[in-house]
């Protein structure tokens, strides 16, 4: 009945035994085998299933039990067996950033350990104490300042393409944009300009911390930084800043004329270059972080003319160690380089701002690497900047699209290829991957004419092109550019609206007078020169230029064959001599206005050579004056109208002629130096307006246009606040770091 009973329930399982079947169980039992198991024993035995402790070892080689693995919270160095008593925590704690110096790879979770060396403030405390060595502190601040983005596309790495190359490095002879690009990040001014988030400009303090006036308006005395150190360590102290100033005004500025910038304000009283005293009626040095200025006139503009580069401070030590200096047998100076040789390469040392130039292979490459004595107290967001030369535009543009850079010049034409709505240029936008910005410049395109060019002769040497008789003697004695009714004539040749909408793409806007638009004063001006052939002719033809030269004879340097009166069919040119419209490889937008503007001269009887030359060779005829006309442009060195009309239309006599044209208009240079000092908003615009209706008769440049347009540039390149007047400050610049395929964060 049991037996029953317990099949019934057990109906689901297998049946065995359920019909009287055996209930012993037949199994085998398992016989272990004792003897030693590790195979490092002299008496391992391989059949052995449990060790029995009876392994023998030579003398020295016996092992130490213990947990080998370094995660554990037991590990013991000292083990060479693991006896399987390792305890593992839950969680690997430690630093796990790897640019960090504790960096421990095994780290499951981070525990906020990692070191990155001492703050800054400690370790420039140390050095201005004494307790740290310069090579010391150098090492510790690179190792505090350093960028440390570890994404996989360079993120402390920016390069970019450009087509213009920095003539030099030398603040006090440097006038180009390029130059100003590397100067501006090597070189500290006392203020400097900024974006101020709306696409505007406010000038603020750099190594100065502040300036009093006196009650005349015409002594200025600047407090300076006490904190600041040149990249080798070096102190910098007021000294530095006059000797500054007074070396770009003895030095002259032999190749840029930019030193116009300070000797219309002062003097130095030590002009002559000795430096050796500084004392004096213009400049003082007060103590280590005072000085004073006197200027020769009242004005509002004079803080924010320093702000411009030629103002930088050097290292005036180091650059009296490189200053050479050559006298004759009487012991008088026969050349004085100030420096220039040791500057033009920003050596180590010269400056105190956030970069130095580490690489410069002229016509190639510019590589900056940070100062990392730099004073401004932040981390660097980028380690290192490349910038090259590349004058072809679709090799830039494909560098670009293709990641290989993260900036490049872009003309206008091309600038589809980044952006979208170009049609309506404000509301412009990037393409997946480019950032597009809208920007209106005080930047002017312009056409500076030369009054006394010069040409390479057939001794080799340069020499004045005479082509006109100025003084109606019979010898020819000037240049026809000298002549305003050639110049006014010129002015009305051009084709602005077409200069606007085609060569720059619709972003240049109509400018009509030196002062651009937004800036103060420039309702003082208005249109006057219009596209205007037929009346560029009766200009011409009244002030005695009639077509009566045969253009195929003609030459840059020698006499014109006049056709003879008789023969002339109406076809002749009009000019003697080949104008030469001086233009730059890779400045598409330029090089549309030469090949618009050639033509529409020829066609006027006006023979001009329009072909477009690399950078380094504009910059030399430029500074030889072997060129005619000249498109050019202009970006503003401070915000007041004296910056332009100076400059522009203001003779070298009064710190202008930016662009050595040679022109001289006393009545001009009068007004220009009564408005540069007046005080009264009032009587300054009608000084301005005097002068606007003086220029149109005799005008030294065409203004082409006021440049309103987009800037292209990668996506991943984070710019600061939009500047019209400052300079492109690397420091204030970020990359995002690419991890894992996408950007880490926003701009």
């Amino acid at each position: 009945m049991r037996a029953l009973l317990m099949c019934t329930l057990m109906i689901a399982s297998a049946l065995a035994g359920c019909l009287g079947g055996d209930d012993d169980d037949d199994g085998d039992d398992v016989v272990e085998v004792l003897g030693c198991t590790y195979s490092d024993a002299n008496n391992y035995n391989a059949d052995a299933t449990k060790d029995d402790g009876s392994c023998e070892y030579d003398p020295g080689f016996e092992p130490v039990d213990g947990c080998t693995n370094p995660a554990a919270t037991n590990y013991d160095s000292a083990a060479t067996r693991d006896d399987g008593s390792c305890v593992m925590p839950d969680t690997v704690m430690g630093c796990m950033d790897e640019a960090a110096n504790n960096h421990v790879s095994a780290a499951e979770e981070d525990d906020g350990s990692c070191d990155y060396g001492m703050a800054q403030g400690d370790i420039m405390a140390a050095y201005a104490a004494g307790d740290m060595a310069f090579s010391d502190a150098w090492y510790n601040l690179s190792v505090s300042r350093k960028c440390r983005d570890l994404g996989t596309n360079n993120p402390c790495e920016m390069t970019q393409m450009t087509i213009g190359e920095a003539d030099t490095h030398d603040p006090a002879d440097a006038y180009d944009s390029a130059s100003g690009d590397v100067i501006s990040n090597v070189y500290d001014t006392l203020y400097r300009y900024e974006g101020d988030g709306t696409g505007g400009s406010i000038i603020v303090p750099r190594l100065a911390t502040g300036f009093s006036v006196s009650a005349d308006d015409l002594t200025y005395t600047f407090s300076l930084r006490d904190d600041v150190y040149f990249s080798n360590g070096d102190h910098m102290t007021a000294h530095d800043a006059v000797y500054s100033w007074c070396r770009v005004i003895g030095m002259g500025s032999p190749s840029s004329g930019v030193n116009w910038i300070l000797t219309q304000s002062f003097d130095c009283n030590d002009a002559d270059g000795i430096h050796d005293d500084w004392g004096g009626d213009s400049l003082t040095v007060i103590d280590d972080y005072t000085f004073s200025v006197q200027i020769y006139d009242p004005s509002a503009a004079f803080v924010a003319t320093i702000a411009y580069t030629v103002g930088s401070v050097i290292n005036s030590d180091l650059c009296e160690a490189n200053r050479v200096i050559e006298m004759d047998e009487n012991g008088n100076v026969t050349s004085d380089d100030y420096c220039h040789e040791f500057m033009d390469e920003a050596q180590v040392g010269a400056g105190t701002n956030a970069y130095m130039v580490a690489q410069w292979a002229r016509g190639t490459r510019l590589v900056m690497e940070p100062n990392w004595m730099y004073w401004e107290q932040a981390d660097f967001n980028l380690n290192r900047v490349v910038v090259d030369l590349v004058e072809e535009t679709q090799t830039r543009v494909l560098a670009l699209q293709d990641g290989e850079v993260d900036r490049a010049y872009i003309p206008s034409a091309q600038k589809t290829e980044f952006c979208e709505n170009m049609e309506d240029l404000p509301n412009a936008y990037g393409k997946e991957g480019f950032r597009c910005t809208y920007r209106q410049t005080y930047g002017i395109v312009n056409v500076p004419y030369n009054h006394e060019p010069k040409a390479d002769m057939a001794d080799g040497t340069a020499d004045y092109v005479l082509n006109h008789d100025c003084d109606a003697d019979g010898t020819n004695d000037c240049n026809v550019l000298g002549q305003s009714a050639v110049r006014q004539a010129l002015s009305y040749t051009i084709d602005y609206d077409t200069i606007h909408t085609e060569s720059y793409k619709g972003e240049l806007m109509p400018v009509y007078g030196p002062i651009p638009t937004g800036f103060p004063y420039d309702d003082t001006q208005y249109e006057v020169f219009t596209y205007d052939l037929a009346y560029a002719e009766e200009i011409l033809d009244a002030a005695g230029f009639i077509r009566q030269y045969d253009c195929a004879s003609l030459t840059l340097t020698e006499a014109p064959t006049v056709v003879a009166e008789a023969d002339r069919n109406g076809d002749e040119c009009r000019l003697p001599n080949l104008l030469r419209i001086l233009t730059n490889t890779g400045n598409d937008n330029r090089i549309a206005v030469a090949q618009l503007w050639g033509p529409a001269l020829e066609s006027i009887g006006i023979a001009n050579d329009n072909a477009d030359q690399p950078w380094a060779t504009v910059i030399d005829n430029y500074i030889y004056g072997k060129w005619d006309l000249w498109v050019i442009g202009w970006g503003p060195d401070y915000l007041d109208p004296d910056n332009y009309w100076s400059p522009f239309a203001g003779s070298a006599d009064i710190g202008g002629d930016a662009y050595h044209g040679h022109f001289h208009n006393d009545a001009l240079d009068a007004i220009l130096l009564d408005a540069r000092k007046e005080q009264d908003s009032d009587a300054r615009a009608l000084l301005y307006a005097d002068a606007f209706d003086l220029w149109v008769t005799s005008p030294t440049m065409a203004l082409l246009g006021q440049y309103a347009g987009v800037g292209v540039g990668s996506e991943t390149m984070c710019p600061p606040a939009y500047d019209a007047i400052g300079g492109d400050y690397f420091f204030n610049w970020d990359k995002l770091a690419k991890v894992s395929g996408s950007y880490v964060g926003s701009c």
